[in-house]
Order: C-alpha cells, then structure tokens, then sequence
C-alpha cells in the first residue's frame, strides 16, 4: 500500500513537471504601436511604426491588408535575428478604412497576429 502511494504521488509530481514544461505564451513576439490607429495623408500614405519584442529572434514581419490573400509587404531581412526590433513601414493606397494583420514570426516560428486600423 505504500508503495501505491509514493507511485500515486511520483505520477502526480511528474504530469506537473510536464505541464509546467509545456511552451506558454510568454515566448510569443509581442508588438506595441506608436498610435493606437494612423490617419493616411491626402495621397493615401501612412507609416505604420513601433516596437517587436521577442525572446527568440525574429524570422519576418508580415502585412497584410485585412481581406486580401496576398502579402502587401514581408520584411524578412531588417527584422531578422533580432529580438528587440524598432520598425516603420509604410503603407500606400489607403482610401477606406484599412486594417493591416501583421503575424510577426520568430525563428521557433512561433507566431503573433495583430490588426491595426488606418482611416483615410
């Protein structure tokens, strides 16, 4: 009986270690914006800017205008390998309002989704 115990108590102890091991949200890029929304010029311009943080270096950067399939911009080379990134990208042809999804991936290719609001 007390061996069933101590074996009780070792399973119990080892499935916390595991799950305490598990990956967690902390090694997740994370992203602050200089402006909470932007407001494009009169030719339809505005420079999204801010702050990437990641534990783990960086992979890319990339944007998408919300409702198309294709990438407007992958930054994939001045983001690279670094973990605290100050980045300014400009965005053209905003005649409505925009949202951009920026997924910012680290080279562990974990992955942190954003949407940013341009009005025109």
């Amino acid at each position: 009986m007390r061996y069933f115990f101590i074996t009780i108590i070792f399973v119990l102890a080892s499935g916390l270690f595991l799950n305490s091991c598990s990956k967690d949200d902390a090694a997740l890029p994370t992203i602050t914006f200089n402006q909470t929304e932007g407001k494009a010029n009169s030719q339809g311009e505005y420079t999204v800017s801010g702050h990437i943080q990641s534990e783990i270096a960086l992979s890319k950067v990339i944007i998408t205008k919300e409702g198309s399939s294709t990438p407007f911009l992958t930054d994939d080379t001045t983001a690279k390998n670094k973990t605290d990134y100050d980045f300014a990208y400009l965005i053209t042809g905003v005649t409505a309002n925009t949202y951009l999804i920026v997924d910012i991936y680290n080279q562990a290719n974990d992955k942190t989704t954003v949407r940013f609001l341009i009005r025109p």
